[in-house]
């Protein structure tokens, strides 16, 4: 079994399944940055510099035979977003006529959109909201409909959490409505541990969801958070009321994968 592994997009995630995969994986990484292609150099990783839309020649050498990795995220205040799917779906193309064994696609469970009360499962028909979300679909709807010899698997996180980054630390100070509204999060470290398993078993067309199995009041959890962290609380409105909110079921996942997560409590992620 080949174990050369593509990452493309090496930001903040991919320095953790640099750090967790390094010693069983040949790797291969992909930036921008000249500053971390130097970084990667001092660790033994082989750094590809590639911007999304640029040529592709480079970075399809190394996807031959590989797990291919592709977390390229559109950016938070980008809502002009042709571009960015589009050349998201060429790299994809590349990526399949090089041969590459198997890719995994970083998406979100933000493609649900954010104003249903439902619980939500892998099945669950997806309704974007925003631009980075309807991106998101039509890179998922790409890979679902391609039809290539290249299987694939979807990971829809929720919101991202690890030991140096959490979204209170955004919100402290701050004077907010939606209390009762649900959180849905994930930890790094159970993220790292699905990609891992995914990349050892092989693609078969799967779509997971990763989240924590527990869903408080964002009114509730964020103040308690905060608390512990050490900063400002955000004040809320509404948190004695009844919660609202989607909620994304991950167990299905979880137990595809044969994983329990460790932090299935969001209180655990702080």
């Amino acid at each position: 079994m080949s174990n050369k592994l593509v990452i493309s997009g090496y930001g903040w995630l991919a320095g953790y399944l640099d750090r967790a995969l390094s010693s069983d994986f040949q790797l291969t990484a992909t930036s921008r940055s000249e500053d971390k292609l130097s970084e990667l150099s001092k660790r033994d990783v082989r750094g590809i510099k590639y911007a999304l839309g640029d040529d592709t020649s480079s970075l399809c050498q190394a996807v031959e035979g590989a797990t291919f990795i592709l977390n390229i995220p559109p950016g938070r205040k980008n809502t002009a977003l042709d571009e960015f799917t589009h050349n998201m779906l060429s790299l994809i193309d590349d990526v399949v006529n090089a041969n590459a064994k198997h890719i995994i696609f970083v998406s979100t469970t933000s493609v649900y959109g954010d104003t249903t009360d439902a619980e939500i499962s892998e099945t669950t028909a997806t309704s974007p909201e925003t631009a980075s979300a309807r991106a998101h679909v039509a890179i998922e709807t790409h890979l679902n409909s391609s039809h290539s010899h290249v299987p694939y698997t979807i990971v829809r996180l929720a919101g991202l959490v690890g030991p140096d980054r959490h979204p209170v630390r955004s919100l402290s100070g701050r004077t907010l409505d939606a209390g009762n509204k649900r959180v849905n999060l994930v930890h790094v470290a159970d993220v790292v541990k699905a990609l891992e398993v995914i990349t050892v078993k092989g693609g078969k067309n799967a779509t997971y969801h990763l989240c924590s199995d527990l869903h408080p009041k964002r009114g509730e959890y964020y103040v308690n958070a905060a608390k512990a962290i050490g900063v400002t609380p955000p004040h809320f409105s509404d948190t004695e009321k009844p919660p609202v909110g989607k909620y994304v079921n991950a167990r299905n996942s979880w137990s595809e994968l044969n994983i329990t997560p460790a932090y299935s409590d969001p209180h655990l992620m702080y």
